[in-house]
């Protein structure tokens, strides 16, 4: 990939717009107007556009830490009902909240001796 080719990627990853972004890349208005997409085909830009992309999703998800210090904040200073929310999803966060779980389980063993009386056990434990 070249130069122009890279920035046309960057560009394009953080507007959207592929003639605009061929025009910012150096590319001239002509081109860009009847061909810029086939700048969107090369493997190359693609996979650095899809890179930028990820990249930047990446950079806006807020971390456990963050979102912890965000509910802290709420539980600080807001109002009573905020304060109860974010203390209950920060002990959920944290795994201060114990979780009951009740089942019942229901199980068949293959047992192949189950229909022998005591009798017919006995006679087998001793050969």
């Amino acid at each position: 990939m070249n130069a122009r080719q890279k920035k046309f990627a960057e560009l394009y990853a953080a507007s959207g717009n592929t003639v605009q972004s061929a025009i910012g890349a150096g590319y001239s208005v002509n081109y860009a107007n009847t061909n810029a997409c086939r700048l969107l085909e090369n493997d190359r830009v693609k996979q650095y556009i899809r890179e930028l992309t990820e990249k930047a999703q990446d950079e806006r998800i807020m971390t456990a830490r963050e979102r912890q210090a965000v509910l802290s904040d709420i539980a600080r200073s807001g109002d009573d009902q905020d304060r109860i929310r974010a203390i209950d999803t920060l002990n959920k966060m944290t795994g201060e909240y114990v979780t009951k779980i009740e089942g019942n389980i229901s199980a068949e063993i293959n047992n192949p001796f189950k229909d022998l009386t005591t009798e017919e056990l006995r006679k087998l434990a001793e050969d």
